[in-house]
């Protein structure tokens, strides 16, 4: 294939875009293309091995190439993942944790899947407390045998 011919850009341009980019990856997607155009190597697997990429990371290189020009190569393809929540969401969350409503994972796992439709594992709620640095609230040990109002009665009795 004559890729001088297919690369509408020229030598110089190539090697002024392939010096303005601080990206190593976007560099090397331009130095793919100037080696092609200046015919130093004539295939592109022989490209990707002195680049180091593998032969289809070149073919997709040279398709997005011919589908989008110059500019749609060097775009970054990166989108990063926000999770599952947002930050309202994850707001909320913790207002929740904060009345101690929940007591199990179990208990946030039903809050997340009522309240904002989404679905976690207990693995999954488990680290998402982690992340959120949630930590489980012990409470102190009861006698057994307590009566449930006494104490509050006994308190109520002393202070007056």
């Amino acid at each position: 294939m004559n890729y001088a011919s297919k690369i509408t850009q020229d030598l110089d341009d190539l090697l002024r875009l392939e010096k303005q980019q601080t990206n190593a990856r976007l560099r090397d997607y331009v130095r793919f293309l100037r080696i092609l155009k200046a015919g130093q190597l004539t295939t592109q697997l022989a490209v990707a091995k002195q680049l180091n990429l593998s032969l289809r990371q070149a073919q997709r290189l040279w398709q997005r190439y011919q589908q989008k020009g110059i500019t749609g190569l060097l775009q970054s393809q990166y989108v990063p993942y926000w999770g599952k929540l947002s930050t309202t969401q994850i707001s909320r969350l913790r207002a929740y944790l904060l009345t101690n409503q929940a007591q199990t994972l179990a208990n946030i796992q039903t809050f997340l899947a009522d309240s904002f439709g989404v679905d976690y594992t207990i693995g999954g709620v488990s680290e998402l407390c982690k992340r959120l640095e949630v930590k489980p609230k012990q409470g102190r040990p009861v006698n057994a045998r307590q009566q449930p109002g006494a104490v509050e009665a006994f308190k109520k009795s002393f202070n007056s």
